[in-house]
């Protein structure tokens, strides 16, 4: 992998990590980005940002054809799911149609490697960890719009492109712009509060440290695999959101009081969603180096985030 990467989204959450990756690797990458979420303060010096909407096919040819990238990373896309389940055509139209005009756009010059950025929501509703072999039954409109992605990617594999297909499981940590519950809990605790509010205690998710999945997506892209192939991106750890709390009250040093708070609840929640990250490992040899502690006490002593609700 020595020419140049294109990444959508990548001014964001994931995106502005995987850049920095890349870059401290001396990859040149590009980046697209409407920057409703993100930021090109996020980006490194020197890394080439086109503001440019996904779903603009006259926008992403323009900067293909600039390009010429021998790898692309589509992860652009609406994912928090309140905003979603709010706007469910325009996620379509963002997750779906977005990924259909970048593909059409790459028929003209295919890349190497198209490396698309999915979600474990493609999965159906189940405890224990899951692995890639689960057949998928997503259970709202966000899991629907990225199993259709998926589907689209996977007809663009071909002799010259190998295709990766990359499900990713909950990540926290800086950078973060959607009031998922870590960042609600971090934002409210930063604030100086001793009680916080929460919806669902005992959900059980399984959070990946933005830094370790930067680098797992670093090394799917250098990696020797089939196509179309698909990976788990995971801790492959289960956490209840009453075990964060948990995990703050131990680097912040005093007691948390809980608040129920039904407005915080989701009508539609899994009791558990972890992965089984095993193929991963196996291929590529990823294993995640921040633990929850580290990760949340990096947060609550300074590094926040920059939630936009």
């Amino acid at each position: 992998m020595t020419g140049p990467i294109l990444i959508t989204g990548g001014a964001g959450f994931v995106g502005s990590h995987l850049v920095e990756r890349l870059v401290a690797d001396g990859q040149p990458v590009h980046v697209v980005d409407d920057l409703s979420r993100g930021s090109a303060d996020w980006l490194p010096d020197g890394v080439r940002l086109e503001v440019v909407d996904v779903r603009d096919a006259h926008g992403l040819r323009r900067v293909v054809e600039q390009v010429r990238p021998e790898t692309v990373v589509h992860l652009a896309a609406m994912h928090f799911i309140p905003d979603v389940d709010g706007a469910p055509e325009l996620a379509r139209d963002v997750n779906v149609g977005g990924t259909r005009a970048l593909l059409d756009v790459l028929t003209d010059s295919p890349p190497q490697r198209l490396l698309f950025a999915s979600t474990a929501a493609v999965y159906p509703d189940r405890t224990g960890p899951i692995a890639e072999t689960c057949a998928p039954a997503p259970l709202d409109v966000y899991g629907e719009t990225k199993l259709e992605g998926e589907r689209l990617v996977e007809g663009f594999a071909s002799a010259s492109t190998t295709v990766v297909l990359a499900r990713i499981f909950n990540v926290i940590g800086r950078r973060e712009t959607n009031a998922h519950v870590v960042p609600d809990l971090v934002g409210q605790l930063r604030g100086g509060s001793r009680s916080v509010k929460l919806g669902n205690l005992d959900s059980r998710r399984d959070y990946t440290d933005v830094r370790d999945m930067a680098d797992a997506l670093g090394r799917l892209l250098a990696a020797d695999v089939n196509s179309p192939s698909t990976f788990n991106i995971g801790s492959g750890r289960s956490v209840s959101v009453a075990e964060v709390v948990r995990v703050c009250e131990a680097v912040l040093g005093r007691t948390i009081d809980i608040e129920a708070d039904e407005q915080r609840r989701r009508r539609q929640d899994r009791a558990e969603l972890v992965a089984d990250a095993g193929l991963l490992r196996a291929t590529t040899g990823w294993e995640p180096r921040w633990e929850l502690r580290e990760t949340l006490a990096d947060l609550l002593n300074g590094a926040g985030y920059d939630l936009q609700v």
